[in-house]
């Protein structure tokens, strides 16, 4: 029971309320905002959490999993590179994780329907950080399908996390619809075999 509830504490500790008593804080782009109609959190650790941290939230914390989904967005709006979260860090994007499992997060929300955040908009911001070229190796990716070694560290599990991120959009584009978006991320999903040697 200690373990339990310890752990459970422990989940609670991050993203963090990452604003003042009036909902000004400082954005990605270094300009006061103010978030309105929600909480600004920051602290997304993603790698480390899309897989089941955010699963319980969605599942626990809904409210505050519809903030999360918001912050996210505020994030991509105020990126120069019009990108979701890697790793946020208060007004900084750190950049020290693979994947961008932002678009784990959203989907995961978009699916069982516990967000209001507006969808077109979700997938939009899915799609352009899918195809940000200059960050670690997706340039690659998308012209091989795969993530080459002598290109880009860590290309076996790089070429997977964003072959699994491509689905996520995927069911994000089914969900709003957009046949054409969901079987092109589909067909990117299926890059994962390309790091296996058939023979």
């Amino acid at each position: 029971k200690k373990v339990f509830y310890t752990s459970l504490y422990h989940t609670m500790i991050s993203p963090i309320v990452y604003q003042d008593v009036d909902g000004k804080y400082l954005g990605l782009d270094q300009i006061i905002h103010e978030a309105k109609g929600f909480t600004n959190y920051s602290i997304f650790s993603l790698w480390d959490t899309y897989r089941a941290l955010h699963p319980l939230y969605n599942l626990v914390q809904k409210r505050r999993n519809n903030d999360f989904v918001k912050s996210l967005l505020a994030h991509y709006d105020q990126s120069v590179h019009k990108a979701l979260p890697i790793w946020s860090h208060y007004a900084n994007e750190n950049w020290c994780m693979i994947g961008y499992h932002s678009v784990s997060v959203l989907a995961d929300a978009v699916s069982k329907n516990t967000t209001d955040a507006d969808v077109q908009k979700i997938l939009e911001a899915c799609v352009n950080s899918s195809n940000l070229k200059y960050y670690d190796g997706i340039g690659e990716y998308l012209k091989y399908g795969y993530v080459p070694e002598d290109k880009s560290s860590s290309s076996v599990s790089k070429t997977l996390e964003y072959a699994y991120d491509d689905w996520c959009i995927a069911q994000i584009a089914k969900k709003f619809g957009d046949t054409t978006t969901e079987r092109e991320y589909l067909k990117r999903s299926e890059n994962y075999k390309n790091v296996f040697n058939p023979n």
